[in-house]
């Protein structure tokens, strides 16, 4: 499995394995800001290409999702 994304309002979910992660599976616990998203996917070794692609694929507007509407 790639990175896959899902938004759920202005908030999204995450499912990562293997070799996109080298922590292994993970997803998130519950809904997340794009931030903190992103860090936690770098965090979990998810190289920035692929967490950009995988944003965009779940919501073409992703970067417009500014933290302080959320």
């Amino acid at each position: 499995m790639a990175i896959a994304i899902r938004r759920i309002g202005n908030l999204y979910e995450a499912e990562v394995s293997p070799p996109h992660s080298r922590s292994g599976s993970w997803a998130t616990p519950r809904p997340m800001t794009v931030d903190a998203l992103v860090r936690e996917l770098e965090r979990r070794g998810c190289h920035q290409t692929d967490i950009g692609d995988a944003f965009y694929a779940a919501d073409p507007n992703w970067l417009s999702n500014d933290a302080s509407e959320l």
